[in-house]
């Protein structure tokens, strides 16, 4: 059970407080899942991340292990906050050691999501005259981006 309790002060807050039930059917959606990712603090996102593709319940001792002295504060916030929003089900076990495992819809969608790129989309109309670009000048686009990236990286420009 997370140890802070959440007074709603923002939506995410209010989604966090909502039942077990709904946020659940809030999951259904691909849209609700990549706006709760991107909310999270940065370590739980890197959980959930770390966890994608993983089936089994993960022991909070594993998760631990994955820390830094300094970190654990912060490791308590992520994990407070991804149980809150139902993101991770906790479980224990007979030997009353707790694990966290993704919620399967959340899951599903991530994963969906990571395979595809985008979720599918209602096909645009005909009249929007707007022309996209091909692939290769996305191609291009994006090796200039890395370029520069690289380049303020390195500070080599």
């Amino acid at each position: 059970m997370p140890q802070v309790m959440i007074i709603a002060k923002n939506f995410m807050d209010m989604v966090a407080s909502l039942p077990a039930m709904k946020l659940d059917n809030l999951y259904d959606n691909f849209y609700i899942c990549e706006a709760v990712l991107r909310s999270l603090p940065l370590l739980a996102k890197k959980y959930v991340l770390q966890l994608i593709y993983i089936e089994e319940p993960t022991s909070a001792k594993e998760f631990k292990e994955w820390l830094l002295p300094e970190g654990f504060s912060k490791h308590r916030v992520a994990i407070d906050r991804l149980i809150q929003l139902r993101v991770f089900i906790e479980t224990t076990d007979r030997k009353n050691q707790t694990s966290y495992r993704l919620n399967p819809k959340f899951q599903g969608n991530l994963q969906t999501y990571l395979k595809h790129g985008v979720v599918p989309r209602e096909s645009m109309s005909s009249s929007i005259t707007v022309r996209l670009p091909t692939s290769e000048e996305l191609d291009a686009y994006a090796l200039e981006q890395w370029e520069v990236m690289h380049c303020i990286l390195m500070l080599s420009c």
